[in-house]
């Protein structure tokens, strides 16, 4: 072949696989904005939550937070973070990492659904990228273009404070930011005095709050630009390596990390119980709970709280029981964390309706590893313990010694509903529903969970 066909040809492959290209990248940007738009839609994102937890919890959590799959909250994605790409993903899946594909199982639209909703429950940092200026002195707070010695991306989504190899520097962090979209959070520097942090959103100064040993700055919900800068200044080079981490406005949950001190601390703090073959107990403290709570975890993924100080049930939810890997690191600082879904908890409680808030706790007993718990209220000695018929109905059962009726206040839940026998019961009277006990003392009410 002359020079001359082998440049007629070469132009010919030019000008058909150009175009195709192009194309390709144009339909998978399309198709990036629509899964981004769908993430935005709350129908879509219901659908997918539920095709999630069918098919892909048991690997990646019901919280998308990781397991033997990957975690898919965060910004580090080995395989592509495109949505087309993560969508492409599933289809396909991988093999010979155990992942299955589902084109073949799922429709387009489910499927879309399902990228849809890891989407939109997005954590933490993404198109992370960082500047680096060294200064000329601990005092030096003059941050110029000509005293830029560094930048680069940070793929993994996280600040990496040990990047300077110099004494004194300014560093700055920033890049799209994913907040949870239905709670407040912060970020919070962990043992920040006396360092020199600031932080921004879209653009905007951040106004520090906390203390000065822990700082915190409050985010947006959902997604925003985030700017997060460092000054040396007179730190300890030992001390520079910066823990941050998003968390609750109370400081009672961490929710994510936002440095790379931080994943370390956020990932030992998970340790999962579940009651797969039988009841468990836990004294630990939870989430949303009042303390001196016992919470008692069923095989049929329904769990409560019995609080010894007031005898009351403070919490009930279904699913799996506590995440209390929180509590054992922080040596009981921070709460336990509930792995299901709330069906309701304090100050909603199914509790006495009585005048006197003294109640005496005593002991409970296990009747085939279910606890019975003893009190003593108004002179009363009561019993109580709760046995589930379902994965949705569950008992409470009360019994008295005497004839005395038990007088309940019931937590008004819409997707509960309350039986006494083939009574139906309504929780709007403050004052408490009246139930007589059968000739063996005895109280049984039902809760049914209503399905969503």
């Amino acid at each position: 072949m002359d020079l001359l066909a082998m440049k007629r040809l070469t132009f010919l492959f030019v000008f058909i696989l150009f175009p195709m290209a192009f194309a390709a990248t144009a339909n998978a940007n399309d198709l990036d904005e629509t899964l981004r738009v769908k993430s935005q839609n709350p129908q879509v994102t219901e659908q997918g939550q539920k095709l999630f937890e069918q098919i892909c919890a048991s690997c990646h959590a019901k919280d998308l937070s990781g397991a033997t799959g990957f975690n898919l909250k965060d910004g580090e994605w080995v395989h592509g973070s495109a949505p087309s790409q993560i969508l492409n993903n599933v289809k396909t899946g991988f093999l010979n990492a155990g992942m299955p594909g589902f084109k073949a199982v799922f429709n387009e639209t489910e499927l879309e659904a399902i990228v849809a909703y890891v989407l939109s429950k997005r954590e933490g940092w993404g198109d992370l990228s960082y500047k680096l200026y060294q200064l000329n002195g601990a005092d030096d707070t003059q941050v110029t273009e000509d005293k830029l010695i560094k930048t680069g991306e940070l793929p993994k989504g996280l600040a990496d404070f040990s990047i300077p190899e110099v004494k004194h520097y300014f560093i700055e962090f920033e890049g799209d930011f994913y907040a949870p979209k239905d709670k407040d959070t912060q970020v919070w520097l962990q043992w920040g005095f006396p360092h020199e942090l600031n932080v921004f959103v879209n653009g905007e100064h951040v106004e520090k709050g906390g203390t000065a040993w822990f700082p915190t700055w409050r985010l947006q919900r959902g997604k925003q630009r985030l700017k997060v800068t460092y000054r040396s200044g007179t730190s300890k080079l030992n001390q520079r390596n910066l823990i941050l981490i998003g968390t609750n406005l109370d400081l009672t949950v961490k929710l994510f990390p936002l440095s790379t001190k931080a994943k370390g601390i956020v990932e030992e703090k998970k340790y999962e119980i579940k009651a797969a073959g039988e009841i468990l107990v836990q004294r630990k403290r939870i989430l949303d709970l009042p303390p001196s709570t016992v919470s008692i975890g069923f095989p049929s993924k329904l769990n409560y709280g019995f609080n010894t100080k007031s005898c009351s049930v403070v919490g009930l939810w279904q699913g799996e029981m506590l995440n209390i890997g929180p509590n054992i690191a922080g040596r009981g600082e921070d709460p336990s964390l509930p792995l299901g879904e709330w069906v309701f908890h304090a100050p909603k409680q199914l509790k006495h309706a009585t005048e006197s808030a003294a109640c005496r706790y005593k002991r409970y007993r296990l009747e085939e590893g279910n606890p019975v718990f003893s009190y003593e209220l108004e002179q009363n000695q009561y019993t109580l313990t709760a046995i589930p018929r379902s994965s949705n109905t569950l008992d409470f059962v009360y019994t008295v010694i005497g004839p005395q009726p038990v007088k309940l206040v019931l937590p008004d839940m819409p997707q509960v509903r309350w039986r006494h026998g083939d009574k139906q019961l309504s929780p709007l009277d403050p004052q408490g529903t009246v139930l007589k006990p059968n000739k063996d003392g005895r109280v049984v009410i039902t809760a049914t969970l209503q399905q969503p």
